[in-house]
């Protein structure tokens, strides 16, 4: 006899059933994000109030960024969960198909055995009627005549009934017994089978919960996505808005006023030395605050000096030659406050080199400051007459010094050639430090004259200078009246480095001056130090600096011997630091700078 199947538990089902849960969270709503926004402090007037407009604005703008930073946290952790629960589902998926495997499986099973046990009921129950027919036919002689008849056994009537009686019974019996066997386990499949189909039922009920669970999951994963997309989007623009505000604040905080030489030479002044004891840095720009294209100078005047005439230096600063201005060069121009005047008239009151300098060097700033006029009126407008245009005064145009006049009447029909448009068309500043973009290397023996002291604009004040002051004019100097910065400070300097590089917007926040003067919520040097720390960079002490500057004109790395060992930062980089953290109006105003190291 074939034993029963072992009867299926749902057990396991429900325990699957009872796993299925759905995932409720809220989304992160968004709204439309302009990262250009109106700027309203441009148009403020006093410096001082225009600052504080703009630390306001990037206080507001860097809170911004912090907030939407942390919504993307936020956002890129519901998605972590959710990749983690479609993995949960997966699994569950993969768990219930196994059961509907293993219930298939069963199932064809007990299909097969209820085909055998039918098959063998009905041979039974076949075998069982046939005796019976038999039986039947045997049985058509009497009692009486089965028992006198005779027969070829050898039994008598007797005997013969008597046997056939008992065979007959112990057969009947027998295959009554078997049939009642069949019929319990076919019974017992029909129940199996049913539980089966049911289990089945219920699994597969299951399964298509589980998808349904799995497709709405998959589907706020990708909303989460989509929103992660459209919060980096933003914090994106915040951190193109908080580098624009943070250039306009450095530009406000450390740029020099007087940009130009003016009609004085300004005074050497000299470095203070460092009021402390002990190892003490300072960071010395090689310029003044500029934009390093077209005529430095100092540096046309040194070349005049040597004899060099304007036409040469015209050539070097501007890579064009003086040209004719032409036919169509307008007679008159509109000044600022003073209405329509001739250009000669204008320009016998432009005041931005001394008189007492070479004749070509003089005559180089006229051909250089009709240049700049045409080009920035050709569009139409007056030209302002304060430094964020040219320097005009008035009473100098109506009584011009004799040297003056004569540069300008000398060269009243020269401009620069070249497309007006040009990079550095008519610009100039009184100081570069030794470097022009269109020139290049502004020094005999370019950049190894550079190196070796031959730069042609080396007498200026501001060709080597560490700036400590508001500005050249303004002897300001808040609470620092020194460039000099002890060990530790400068450890700061290279702590805020790391904070910069690689802190989080918020840290970056707090990297300004400990100082009064400025606003905002800087760091104490001890916890500038612990944010480095968490970034695995903390540095304690200082021994030395060493500068390398970049053929193209500006310090590329700075290399410190440290507590860290020998470190290389980029050049570029540390500058803005510097500027935004040192304390005071310490400031690195040229792309080409140097540091000084004294014991």
């Amino acid at each position: 006899m074939l034993s029963c199947p072992k009867k299926l538990s749902t057990k396991n089902t429900l325990m699957i059933l009872a796993s299925i849960f759905f995932i409720l969270f809220s989304f992160v709503s968004t709204n439309q994000f302009t990262a250009y926004a109106k700027d309203e402090c441009k148009d403020i007037s006093d410096k001082e109030d225009q600052l504080e407009c703009y630390a306001k604005k990037e206080e507001e703008t860097r809170k911004k960024l912090e907030s939407t930073k942390s919504k993307i946290d936020e956002t890129l952790n519901t998605i972590t969960q959710l990749s983690s629960q479609l993995s949960v589902t997966q699994s569950q998926l993969t768990s219930v198909q196994n059961s509907i495997d293993d219930t298939l499986k069963a199932l064809d099973e007990i299909n097969e055995n209820l085909a055998d046990r039918n098959e063998k009921l009905s041979d039974k129950i076949s075998f069982r009627n046939n005796l019976l027919r038999n039986y039947s036919k045997k049985n058509i002689l009497s009692e009486l005549e089965l028992f006198f008849s005779e027969n070829n056994s050898g039994l008598n009537g007797f005997q013969l009934s008597s046997f056939i009686y008992a065979f007959n019974k112990a057969t009947s019996e027998e295959t009554l017994a078997i049939i009642g066997t069949l019929n319990s386990e076919i019974k017992q499949f029909e129940e199996n089978k049913k539980e089966s189909e049911n289990l089945k039922s219920e699994l597969e009920k299951a399964q298509a919960d589980l998808i349904s669970i799995k497709n709405s999951l998959a589907i706020k994963k990708v909303s989460e996505e989509e929103e992660k997309k459209e919060l980096e989007e933003k914090a994106e623009g915040y951190e193109e808005e908080l580098e624009k505000l943070q250039s306009k604040i450095l530009a406000l905080k450390y740029s020099e006023e007087g940009g130009t030489v003016g009609d004085y030479e300004g005074a050497i002044s000299k470095t203070p030395d460092p009021p402390f004891g002990g190892k003490a840095f300072a960071a010395f720009s090689f310029g003044a605050y500029t934009h390093y294209n077209g005529m430095s100078q100092y540096g046309a005047k040194a070349r005049a000096d040597e004899g060099q005439d304007y036409k040469k230096i015209i050539k070097f600063y501007y890579g064009e030659d003086v040209k004719d201005k032409g036919d169509d060069f307008p007679d008159e121009i509109c000044v600022e406050g003073y209405g329509e005047m001739s250009y000669q008239k204008y320009l016998y009151g432009i005041a931005e080199m001394p008189s007492s300098w070479d004749s070509d060097a003089l005559k180089a700033q006229a051909i250089a400051a009709r240049s700049y006029a045409y080009r920035r009126t050709k569009g139409g407008g007056c030209i302002c007459t304060t430094q964020s245009c040219q320097v005009f005064s008035k009473s100098k145009s109506d009584n011009p010094p004799d040297s003056w006049k004569k540069a300008v009447n000398d060269t009243e029909d020269m401009i620069i050639g070249g497309d007006t448009g040009k990079s550095g068309y008519g610009w100039y500043s009184s100081t570069t430090g030794g470097y022009v973009n269109i020139g290049g290397w502004d020094a005999k023996d370019g950049f190894k004259g550079w190196q070796d002291g031959k730069a042609y604009e080396k007498k200026s004040p501001w060709f080597y200078k560490a700036w400590y002051t508001k500005s050249y004019s303004d002897g300001s100097t808040c609470d620092h009246p020194h460039p000099w910065l002890t060990e530790k400070e400068m450890a700061d300097i290279l702590n805020s480095y790391v904070v910069y590089t690689k802190g989080s917007s918020g840290e970056k926040g707090h990297i300004t001056p400990r100082s009064d003067c400025w606003g905002g919520d800087p760091y104490s040097l001890d916890e500038m130090a612990e944010k480095a720390d968490k970034y695995g960079k903390k540095y304690t002490s200082v021994s030395d600096v060493d500068v390398t500057v970049s053929s193209g004109g500006y310090t590329s790395t700075v290399t410190f011997q440290t507590n860290n060992g020998s470190v290389s930062f980029d050049g570029p980089t540390l500058k803005t630091v510097f500027n935004l953290r040192a304390p005071g109006y310490l400031a690195i105003r040229s792309r080409l700078y140097d540091f000084k190291l004294e014991n």
